[in-house]
C-alpha cells in the first residue's frame, strides 16, 4: 500500500466533510480517526462537476475495504502516528491507537467501521458494542434520610467558619444590623441571579443513554454513543456524578451534578462565560455548592477568574446565615 501522507488525510476530509468545521478546527481524535478512514474508505458516490469528477468516500470502512494484513496495518499506523505527530506536536501521544485486532472487533459488531466508533476508541481505548449489548445505566440512589447535619457536624461547621472566615461573618453582621436600623432587608445581586439557576438544579434530569462502560481504578464510568462520559462513580469519595453536553461533538461537559451516596445533590458545576484576571471573556467551570436542602449556598469561580465582589458578598452572607441557623438548632449547654 502507498505510504501515508498528511495530504491524503486533507484530501479525504475535503471530500467527505458536510459540516462548517474547518480542517484547522478538527480535534486530535478527529484527525486520527479520519486518517485511518482515509487509508481504507475508498468507495462511495461519484461526484461530477463541469470540469471534474471524483469518487466521494461514503464515510465507513466495510468488509471488502478492510483488505489489509496485520503486518501492513501495523506499518500504516506507524506512518499515521509519525505524520500526525508532525502535524499536532505531542498531542497525538495521548490517544489510543487501534490495533489490527481492535479493527476486526469493530467490524464484527455491524460489518462496518465509522468515524464515531474510531473517535470513541481514540479517546477511551474501548471498542463500541452494538445496541444489543448496551449496559444498564448506573442510577442515582434513592434519597435516604433527611440529609441534615448532626449536632457534632453543626458544631464543627460553626468552628471552622469562625476560624477561617471570622472577618467576613462580622462584616455581614454589621451590614445586616445597619440595614435593620434603616428598616430595610439586606440583599445581594447574586441572590437574584441564582434564582433561575436553582430551578435548573431542582429540575436536573440525568442522561442515562449509555453505550459502554469503563473501569478506571476505583472509578466506574459510563459513556454515551458519542464517547462522552455521562456517569462517573467516584468510589473513593463516595460520590456519583452525572454529566450533560450541549452538542454531540463537545468534549467538555456543559453541566455536571454531583450526588452523595444517600442520593442527595451536593454540587452543581456549569460551563459559563467568565472574566479572567486580564479582563477577557473566557469559558470556565463554575462550581455551586449545595446545602442539606439542595440549595445553593456557595459559588466558586475557577482559579483564572477575575475577583467578583457580588459573589464574595453572597458567599459571606449565606455562610453568616448558616452559622446563625446551626447555632440556634444546637441544644443549650446545661
Amino acid at each position: 500500500m502507498d505510504k501515508f501522507k498528511i495530504s491524503q488525510l486533507k484530501d479525504y476530509f475535503l471530500k467527505t466533510n458536510e459540516t462548517n468545521v474547518s480542517y484547522k478546527n478538527l480535534s486530535k481524535e478527529d484527525l486520527l480517526s479520519l486518517a485511518i478512514l482515509s487509508v481504507f474508505d475508498k468507495k462511495g458516490k461519484e461526484i461530477k462537476g463541469k470540469n471534474y469528477s471524483y469518487e466521494r468516500p461514503d464515510g465507513v470502512i466495510d468488509e471488502k475495504e478492510l483488505n489489509i494484513t496485520q503486518k501492513e496495518y501495523e506499518k500504516a499506523i506507524k506512518q499515521i502516528y509519525k505524520e500526525l505527530k508532525k502535524e499536532t506536536g505531542n498531542e497525538i501521544s495521548s490517544l489510543k491507537m487501534p490495533s489490527y485486532a481492535d479493527l476486526q472487533a469493530m467490524m464484527a459488531n455491524d460489518k462496518k467501521i465509522d468515524l464515531k466508533e474510531l473517535k470513541i476508541f481514540a479517546s477511551n481505548g474501548i471498542v463500541k458494542k452494538d445496541g444489543a449489548e448496551k449496559p444498564r445505566p448506573v442510577l442515582i440512589p434513592e434519597k435516604t434520610g433527611n440529609n441534615n447535619l448532626s449536632d457534632d457536624e453543626k458544631v464543627n461547621f460553626i468552628n471552622n467558619a469562625m476560624i477561617n472566615h471570622e472577618d467576613e461573618i462580622y462584616r455581614i453582621q454589621d451590614m445586616v444590623e445597619a440595614a435593620e436600623k434603616r428598616g430595610e432587608t439586606l440583599s445581594f445581586v447574586a441572590l437574584a441571579q441564582i434564582k433561575d439557576l436553582q430551578s435548573k438544579i431542582d429540575e436536573f434530569t440525568p442522561d442515562d443513554n449509555v453505550a459502554f462502560n469503563l473501569q478506571d481504578g476505583l472509578d466506574g464510568k459510563q459513556f454515551n454513543e458519542n464517547g462522552q462520559m455521562i456517569t462517573r462513580i467516584n468510589n473513593h469519595a463516595g460520590f456519583y456524578e452525572k454529566y450533560k453536553y450541549d452538542t454531540p461533538q463537545d468534549k467538555e461537559y456543559s453541566e455536571m451534578m454531583r450526588y452523595k451516596g444517600n442520593g442527595y445533590k451536593a454540587e452543581y458545576w456549569r460551563m459559563e462565560t467568565i472574566q479572567n484576571s486580564n479582563g477577557q471573556s473566557v469559558k470556565g467551570k463554575v462550581q455551586y455548592i449545595l446545602d442539606e436542602n439542595e440549595k445553593i449556598y456557595k459559588i466558586v469561580l475557577p482559579p483564572n477568574a477575575e475577583k467578583n465582589q457580588d459573589i464574595e458578598d453572597f458567599n459571606a452572607y449565606m455562610l453568616y446565615n448558616r452559622v446563625l441557623k446551626y447555632d440556634s438548632e444546637l441544644p443549650e449547654d446545661e
